[in-house]
This record gives structure tokens, sequence and C-alpha cells, in this order.
């Protein structure tokens, strides 16, 4: 059985790509709010510590099919949290799921 859920897929793909956006914005010490990004390229570009051909692949993300889009995501996820450790060791970043796991679906 395929989901009807296209929309909210791109909302949850969209929302992560903000979110990984404003964790490196911080990292990079570097003004970004959500509502007045025009400029992607434009933004990442002022980013020294950012995970490789990251506007390319952001926007790849609402392209690619939902299992390779998921996976570009979670290397995203990846690069940019050791990038965070990279640069604040002492910080403790604890992530509700570990990189690369799955929620389990509900049973009915």
């Amino acid at each position: 059985m395929t989901r009807d859920a296209e929309l909210w897929r791109l909302d949850m793909l969209l929302d992560a790509a903000f979110n990984l956006l404003g964790v490196l914005a911080a990292l990079n010490r570097v003004y970004f709010a959500r509502f007045e990004l025009k400029r992607l390229r434009a933004l990442v570009g002022k980013l020294e510590h950012a995970p490789p051909h990251l506007a390319d692949r952001l926007e790849s993300l609402v392209h690619l099919p939902p299992p390779e889009a998921a996976a570009e995501l979670g290397r995203l996820v990846v690069e940019t949290r050791d990038l965070v450790l990279r640069e604040l060791p002492d910080l403790e970043l604890p992530l509700r799921r570990p990189p690369g796991t799955r929620a389990e679906p509900w049973r009915i």
C-alpha cells in the first residue's frame, strides 16, 4: 500500500533542511531566518563550516525519490553533527535516534 502523503513528506524534508541550515548558521555565527531565506547559495557561501556541496544537496532533496531523499538527508545530518562536534568538542549532542535508524511503524 502506498501512502497518499506527498505534501507531508515534502514538508518534513523542507523542515529538516531549514533545521540543518539553522544549526550550520549558528555554528558559523551567521544570521539566518527561515522566513527571509531567498538566496540559499549566498547563505551557504558564508558558511566556513558546512557539508560539501550543501546547496545542491539540499535542493536535490525535493527531487529525489523518497528513499534516496531520506538517505541523503541522513548523510547531511551526520555530516552536520560531525562538524558541530569537531568545532565544539565539549558539546553534548544527544539525538533522539542515532543516524541511520528509523522509527518502527505503528502496528494496527
